[in-house]
């Protein structure tokens, strides 16, 4: 039985920013007619450490991936003015698809492109100001403006002879979220066995010590505080144009809804909104959680902070099973009434309870490096108060990025 090719489409939105530059440097190298051009994903194969067309085999263009000038160039025969530019085109699409999972124009790539469409950018979870601002020029409208075959393989090369930086928490604002699909191709971007040698084997307590405000990633407590803004509805538009910007997140909308805890349509409850704007905002930005894409649930090991809103009827509890984390993991409730009358825990399947402790309104409950990803748990939540209430479940998922 053949062994089956590992192509760029098996990897999109699970690949480093080296395996990027990586791909940027080999497409450059081989920008022929008929090769580079327009061509799919599925022809681009992943082999050692670099990438080749697939079984050196030509293909049909794709128009996912083919540059606006091309289009109705192809039906005489006749080459585009400008077959460096188109293949520029081509190599920032890839570029696109291969850090965010998908098409960079909803699949029609130039076709319908114009000088005022929009190019999505990709946020600083995803890629470097560098490789993000190389990406947005290659694939600008005008063939002029684009950066040469030259020009962007001398970035490439220059970026991939750069030492490796370890990964950083993304609450450094300069961390980046990397998957780990790619580490047999490119090991040197594993964080260090030694590292992981030195991780915790168990969680130290059932009942974590007092909460400790710094510990709080800088992401974590921005998402607090727009929630909290939230209470007020004159905040919403400043909330909604922050949340729009920043991207770090994605929507933990995996979690079963629970039937016998949260509030039915039918019943009364002031909520933050919060559920409504973030899927507007995915949406906005060309993808919806939970049907491939760019954006997926809580459980993507591109984002490291996820949110959903959820209500919960009065002196009702309600139990969330969570899964696909990996690593230290911290959990914020936010409720929308200014108040303390509720309870947070998480239990994990050993037995080990961790109950909230309430900061300035908020329960925190923060689990300490021990989660694997094959791990489930379950959050609770009860509501002591006397009326319906809706609250803001927010998760900081380190996935031992370090």
């Amino acid at each position: 039985m053949m062994k089956k090719d590992i192509t760029l489409k098996d990897i999109a939105g699970y690949t480093t920013e080296r395996t990027v530059w990586q791909l940027i440097l080999n497409l450059s190298d081989d920008c022929d007619r008929g090769r580079v051009e327009g061509i799919s994903p599925e022809k681009i194969a992943v082999y050692n450490k670099g990438f080749q067309f697939k079984n050196g085999e030509s293909a049909a263009a794709s128009k996912a991936f083919t540059a606006p000038e091309t289009f109705g160039c192809h039906s005489d025969g006749e080459l585009p003015t400008n077959h460096e530019a188109s293949c520029v085109w081509t190599i920032g699409a890839l570029s696109f698809y291969v850090i965010m999972g998908t098409d960079v124009f909803e699949g029609k790539g130039g076709e319908t492109q114009t000088e005022s469409t929009d190019i999505p950018r990709i946020s600083s979870a995803h890629a470097s100001q560098e490789l993000s601002s190389l990406i947005r020029k290659c694939l600008d409208y005008s063939p002029e403006k684009r950066p040469s075959l030259a020009d962007i393989q001398q970035q490439a090369r220059k970026a991939l002879s750069a030492p490796t930086v370890l990964r950083k928490r993304l609450s450094d604002q300069t961390g980046k979220s990397y998957a780990k699909s790619l580490v047999k191709f490119w090991p040197e971007e594993m964080v260090s066995i030694i590292l992981l040698l030195l991780m915790p084997l168990y969680i130290s307590a059932q009942t974590p010590s007092k909460f400790d405000k710094t510990t709080i990633p800088n992401e974590l407590a921005a998402l607090v505080m727009r929630c909290v803004d939230l209470r007020s509805p004159q905040n919403v538009s400043k909330v909604s144009r922050a949340m729009d910007r920043d991207m770090n997140w994605t929507m933990m909308d995996e979690l079963a809804v629970d039937k016998k805890g949260e509030c039915t349509t039918k019943e009364i409850v002031d909520v933050f909104g919060l559920n409504d704007m973030g899927f507007s905002i995915l949406k906005r930005h060309g993808g919806v959680t939970n049907a491939g894409g760019r954006f997926r649930d809580g459980r993507d090991p591109r984002y490291k902070y996820s949110f959903i809103e959820i209500t919960v009827k009065q002196g009702a509890t309600v139990n969330y099973t969570i899964s696909g984390r990996e690593g230290e993991q911290m959990f914020a409730i936010v409720p929308f009434d200014k108040s303390e009358n509720f309870e947070a825990s998480v239990k994990l399947k050993d037995g080990k309870l961790f109950k909230g402790e309430i900061l300035d309104e908020v329960s925190y409950i923060h689990l300490k490096q021990g989660i694997k990803k094959s791990d489930s748990f379950t959050l609770t939540i009860r509501n002591n108060s006397g009326k319906n209430m809706a609250f803001a479940l927010i998760n900081y998922n380190s996935r031992n990025h370090e």
